[in-house]
This record gives structure tokens, C-alpha cells and sequence, in this order.
């Protein structure tokens, strides 16, 4: 069930957001009475549109509540009396209350961590037996995560884990597939009552959470940031026109060694893999492709009979990207041409390898020397310093960095007067879509190739990597129009 907070601050407020979380999708709503001045339970629940958990949420527990126990406790019997469905009492103040007809929901939250002993902890609170367990935590790593999940799988009576924060965003949206009882949404953006806590309408249009089950199978993108990622539009929506029981979430990971263990408790499939991983997870997998072997950098994983299999898609849609713009542009190919790669992350590294296999002219540049000149000599190219760049004669400018991506988006990895008009130049980054980069480029006459591009040739060789076969062409079109 999703569940819509309603945290208004008039009894009027309330009423209108309730029937809007009808209107979205919601399941039911969860009345945050801690944040009413002067509530009227009596007009609130008579007008309930769904069925309604009562909640008054202490200060000491990350609520607004900060008077009395007796007159919190009189509050949530006031709503048991006037028609609350759900009661929510945290167990570290638990103690009996007249509940009418309501069910009893017994939770306890941490914003700040995942405690050692939640497993006990949650015990303790079934023991109480309610209608279910309601545990929110604040993982700090992906290995908090898996924990989470173990937790909601394997516990013994109803439960539902929350996991907050960004980190915690797949449990959230996937509950359902590990057997959990609710996940909770704000009615709109900006009115989340804990952190990395989605909207409701993302639930239901990205998601579609309200369809998914223990079949559904999982896949995402790991990396960090992954807030960014136009990643779960494509393949979620690639999942319904194809009728498949399967979703695409985004993983902010800190520690690529912690991600076998995620793959293990949450199933997955496959991922894409993005900054700054893509190296580290191509020395984690048990089997590689011939481009990762050469690269050293993996952005797609398949998962088969618990192996990960990586493989590398930058490269190809890369490299058709390039290719098609060369050709238009000079009607012949990368062949002989010189080549200007900026960065030496793992999209970098795949790129200036392969326009050297297509017999490009390859030179890298890369603000830290160093591990651009180490990079360089890796792959047997050229390097030049980055206050130098004109210095490369380039033809052909790749930025394979993440200068200009969102939130920075009037940022530009180098000057505009590196541009000239006989140039094709692509920069990997795709949010924005026009970065200050190509605007620069294609302003001094440069036949430009924006990230959208690469990112969706690259996407349909990874669909076709876990499901066998291409992304339909209507749907990459469509998308080509719409990202």
C-alpha cells in the first residue's frame, strides 16, 4: 500500500490533501496530527476519502509534538473514537490506549543511522502484537541497505521497513518484492515528512509501485550521484510498453565491495553502473567482456546464477555516435583523426580506447597530471597538459567529465575559443541535455553531439545485454524527443 502524509496545518488542509492522495493513487494517508493547530478530528475523518493512520509524532522521535504524553495519547484516542482506521504508537513510549475499531501499528525510527540492534529492537515490538512492525532507519552505506532488506524479508511477523535518506530510495520504492506492508510518500514535492521520502505520483508514474510483487525483477543504476539519472525513465518505461513484471531504481552507492551483497538480498538482474564506479566495479565482477578487459572499466552488470557479468556499452554507443557524426560531417570516419578525450574516469578511458581501435589520433587530458599522464601512457596515447589543449590539433573534442552536468549547468570544462567549425564534438553528459559545452561548440560552427545521444544508443545495447533484445526503435525515438 502507499501511503500519502497528509502534514497540513489546518483541519480544512487536511480534508483537501486527503482527497488529493485519492485522486494520485494513494492506498490510504497517514494524518500527521502533530502539525494541526487546533485539529478537528470529528470534520477530518468524517470526510476521509481512504482509510486514515493517525499520527501524533513526538519532537524526540522527529515529529512536531512537543506537550504532554496524556494529551498526545487523548489525541490519538480522539481519532480511534471519530474513525481512524490505524493508529501509529512509537514504542519507546508504548502503553495501551482504547483503539476502538483501529489496528495498532507499533514503530520506531532513527534519522540518524541503522542501530546494531534493530533485528532485537523489532522483535521486542512484535512481541506487542500489533497489525504490523513499522521500523525507519537512516542507512549510511549500501551495506545498511542490504541489512534492511534481510530485515524485511526474513522477519518472522508483518513488518515494514523504511529505509530514509537517498541511500534508502530502493527499499522504498520496491517494499512490495521483499514482502513489506507500506511505503509512505509526500503528496507532493517539498512536503516530504522524512528524508528521501518520494511523491506519490513518482510511485505511481514512475514506478507503477502499486503493481509490484515477489516476481518482480529488479535492476538499476549504482553510482554517486544518481539523482540525476534519466536512466529509470527509459527502462521503467520501456518495462510497460513490453508488459514486463520489472522495475529500474537508482542505488547511491558509497562502497562498490558492499554490492555483491546488495545483489544477493535485493535479486537484481543486472545494473548500469555510473560515476565513479565504473572501474571498480569491472575489478569486482567474475566475468568480463573483451572492451572491459581493455578498458578496465565496466558500466553494465548482468547477474547469472548469482556471477556478475560485466560488460561495457559507453564504448559502443559511443563510438556509433561519433561515427554517424563524422560521417556527416566529413563524409568519412574516426579513421586517422585527431582526437581530444578530456577526463580519465571510466567513460574517458572507454572512449579514448576505442577511438584508438577505430585508428583515431588519440590524445588525453586530464586536470589532475598525473593520473591523466598515467592514464595515457596505459593506453598507449598521446597526453597533453589541460592548459595546453589547443595544443592537440583536435578534430574531434570528447568530454568525458562531469563538468556542466546538473546543478552546475553554466559550468564548462574549457574555454570556448578551444572550438572551431570544423569540429565534431560530443560531451558524455546529458543533464542538461544542451550543456554550456555544446553550446560553445556549436556556436563557433562545431557539428555537436549531445549526451542524450550516447546515453540511449549505450541503453539499448544494455537492454539487449539483460533481455536479449533491443529497445523497440519507436520507444528510442520517442525518448530522443522527450529527454
Amino acid at each position: 500500500m502507499i501511503c500519502a502524509v497528509v502534514r497540513t496545518e489546518t483541519s480544512e488542509q487536511a480534508v483537501s490533501a486527503m482527497a488529493e492522495a485519492k485522486r494520485l493513487g494513494a492506498d490510504l494517508c497517514e494524518l500527521r496530527i502533530d502539525y494541526l493547530r487546533n485539529p478537528d478530528l470529528p470534520k477530518i475523518l468524517s470526510a476521509k476519502p481512504l482509510p486514515v493512520l493517525a499520527t501524533v509524532r513526538p519532537k524526540w522521535e522527529g515529529g512536531q509534538f512537543d506537550g504532554d504524553e496524556s494529551v498526545r495519547f487523548g489525541l490519538l484516542e480522539d481519532a480511534c473514537l471519530h474513525g481512524a482506521d490505524y493508529v501509529d504508537v512509537e514504542f519507546r513510549a508504548y502503553k495501551d490506549l482504547k483503539l476502538r475499531d483501529a489496528k495498532l501499528i507499533v514503530s520506531y525510527h532513527d534519522f540518524e543511522k541503522t542501530p546494531e540492534d534493530l533485528e532485537a529492537t523489532a522483535l521486542k515490538m512484535a512481541s506487542l502484537e500489533p497489525l504490523f512492525v513499522k521500523v525507519a532507519c537512516q542507512p549510511r552505506g549500501i551495506a545498511d541497505l542490504a541489512r534492511l532488506v534481510r530485515l524485511q524479508k526474513t522477519f518472522p511477523s508483518p513488518i515494514a521497513v523504511i529505509a530514509m535518506g537517498e541511500v534508502g530510495e530502493p527499499l522504498r520504492v520496491l517494499y512490495a518484492r521483499y514482502g513489506g506492508r507500506l511505503t509512505f510518500a509526500s503528496i507532493q514535492a517539498g512536503q516530504e515528512s522524512a528524508p528521501g521520502q518520494l511523491s506519490v505520483e513518482d510511485l505511481v508514474r514512475l514506478y507503477q509501485a502499486k503493481t509490484i510483487d515477489d516476481e518482480t525483477e529488479v535492476y538499476g543504476v549504482v553510482g554517486d550521484p544518481v539523482a540525476h539519472s534519466k536512466s529509470p525513465v527509459v527502462f521503467n518505461d520501456v518495462f510497460k510498453h513490453l508488459g514486463m513484471n520489472a522495475r529500474y531504481v537508482r542505488f547511491k552507492v558509497d562502497d562498490p565491495a558492499a554490492l555483491p551483497a546488495l545483489v544477493r538480498e535485493m535479486d537484481l538482474r543486472g545494473f548500469s553502473v555510473t560515476i565513479p564506479h565504473k572501474q571498480a566495479v569491472a575489478g569486482l565482477v567474475d566475468e568480463a567482456d573483451d572492451i572491459v578487459r581493455g578498458v578496465g572499466a565496466a558500466n553494465t552488470v548482468s547477474v547469472k546464477d548469482g556471477r556478475l557479468i560485466g560488460a561495457n556499452t559507453d564504448l559502443p554507443g559511443a563510438m556509433e555516435a561519433i561515427q554517424d557524426a563524422a560521417v556527416r560531417k566529413w563524409s568519412h570516419g574516426i579513421y586517422g583523426m585527431r582526437a581530444l578525450v578530456l577526463g580519465a574516469g571510466g567513460v574517458s578511458r572507454a572512449i579514448a580506447w576505442g577511438l584508438k581501435r577505430e585508428a583515431a589520433r588519440v590524445v588525453i587530458a586530464n586536470r589532475s597530471f598525473e593520473r591523466g599522464k598515467a592514464l595515457a601512457e596505459e593506453l598507449g596515447v598521446d597526453f597533453v597538459r589541460w592548459e595546453s589543449l589547443a595544443d592537440a590539433r583536435a578534430q574531434i573534442i570528447v568530454n568525458g567529465t562531469s563538468v556542466g552536468m546538473t546543478p552546475k549547468t553554466d559550468e564548462s570544462p574549457v574555454d570556448a575559443s578551444l572550438f572551431k567549425k570544423d569540429m565534431v564534438v560530443m560531451d558524455t553528459v546529458y543533464t542538461p541535455r544542451s550543456t554550456k559545452f555544446l553550446k560553445d561548440a556549436r556556436a563557433a560552427g562545431a557539428l555537436g553531439i549531445d549526451g542524450v545521444e550516447m546515453f540511449l544508443r549505450q541503453a539499448n545495447h544494455q537492454f539487449r545485454i539483460w533481455r536479449g533484445r533491443p529497445i523497440p526503435t519507436e520507444i528510442l525515438k520517442e525518448f530522443s524527443q522527450r529527454l
